[in-house]
């Protein structure tokens, strides 16, 4: 997957594409500080077709859309910008609580909840974006870097998540051996 991005990774951008864990646990050992999360926008949306296919419920079942920002406690530089699309059917009633009401790391409520779970990575990808670049605050030439996963509880979907980064991001962080 990675050799295909023809860019290349520091270790830290690499273990942030390939993880199979939390994100947030990662960067709070990458930055040594604590991750926030910010919400920028949640809703509730009805699955058009390509949705109800990748996430396997019916067209027009409803699903939380998610959008937020990771980023440090005492920063206000976003780290990681992710999108979530969620079966709201699939969720326990304090789970869908905590999702849609709480600024909470998805990994920490699944913790909490004791949600076992696995992540299976779908599509690991470079795009330009002028969005993004303004959120960042990176020259819109600045390829960002992303990864979309599903979280899988009792072999269905629970959660599709995008993250993305710009490729500059994470390029200097220590990832030293032992």
């Amino acid at each position: 997957m990675l050799e295909d991005l023809k860019i290349n990774l520091s270790k830290a951008q690499r273990l942030l594409l390939m993880t199979d864990g939390s994100v947030t646990t990662l960067l709070e050992v990458m930055t040594g500080r604590p991750i926030v999360v910010t919400t920028l926008l949640q809703q509730v949306v009805r699955a058009d077709t390509e949705r109800a296919a990748a996430l396997d419920v019916e067209e027009g079942d409803t699903l939380n859309y998610r959008v937020v920002v990771l980023k440090n406690e005492d920063g206000d530089r976003p780290l990681i910008y992710a999108e979530s699309y969620t079966p709201i059917a699939r969720l326990q009633k304090e789970f869908r609580h905590d999702l849609m009401k709480a600024d909470i790391p998805i990994g920490r409520i699944m913790t909490q909840r004791k949600i076992e779970s696995r992540r299976e990575i779908r599509r690991i990808e470079t795009t330009l974006n002028e969005e993004l670049s303004e959120l960042f605050d990176v020259p819109h030439d600045v390829a960002m870097l992303s990864r979309t996963y599903d979280i899988i509880s009792h072999h269905m979907v629970l959660i599709r998540i995008t993250e993305t980064f710009p490729s500059t991001s994470f390029r200097q962080i220590a990832m030293e051996s032992p």
